[in-house]
């Protein structure tokens, strides 16, 4: 995987001020589900988005220019070459390796979150093929099970380039265990129901996104 660098923050200061025309290029209009949905974060919180384009971590980033969000990121783009890899941890990336059993970015995430950092997680993990998104996996119901932060759930159409323009609907804040009260199950099977049902929540955004799109 090559080096670890920790957080920088002036690296971090320096990238979100000369990425700022990234705006410009999306020009994203950002709905929202309801009253209880605020245009700020919560501190801490955990942003969940569906997986559209790498293209979509930019995006939160950007619109969220004040808030530290540290975004999870597969190995292969730490692996790309050395200065991606320091760059991704200079900003505060966290390394998720999908291809071997290292569960490490979980207590990672948290550590994070007690801190009174905000993560972003895609849990689809991939890219969709063929248009097809990949199914959320149950590491963002292990991580927001076992903390107190709130997910605020988001939507993206992913309609980014020159001449285009993203949307993206916001959900209300989040308790993940309302989606499955009975904690006397095992952890496991809680994970699953509880990502199936926030998987659920966020397509629902979609559907909300674009039947706001087609009435404007």
């Amino acid at each position: 995987m090559g080096r670890r660098f920790r957080k920088n923050k002036f690296i971090t200061g320096f990238v979100k001020v000369t990425g700022l025309p990234t705006l410009l290029i999306l020009k994203p209009k950002f709905y929202y589900l309801n009253e209880k949905c605020s245009k700020k974060l919560p501190k801490p919180c955990i942003l969940v988005s569906n997986h559209i384009s790498l293209v979509d971590m930019p995006l939160y980033w950007y619109h969220y220019i004040f808030d530290d969000i540290r975004f999870l990121v597969a190995e292969v783009m730490f692996n790309k070459n050395a200065f991606m890899n320091f760059l991704l941890f200079s900003v505060g990336c966290i390394h998720v390796d999908r291809d071997k059993y290292d569960f490490s970015f979980i207590g990672e995430c948290l550590d994070c979150l007690d801190r009174g950092e905000s993560i972003g997680i895609f849990p689809s993990s991939r890219l969709p093929v063929n248009g097809v998104p990949f199914p959320f996996k149950p590491s963002v119901a292990i991580i927001a099970t076992h903390t107190d932060a709130p997910v605020i759930p988001v939507y993206t159409d992913g309609n980014y380039g020159f001449f285009k323009r993203a949307h993206v609907m916001v959900g209300e804040p989040l308790n993940v265990n309302d989606f499955c009260p009975d904690t006397t199950l095992p952890e496991t099977q809680r994970a699953r129901i509880i990502t199936s049902e926030l998987e659920k929540y966020v397509n629902n955004l979609g559907e909300e996104l674009k039947a706001r799109m087609n009435k404007g």
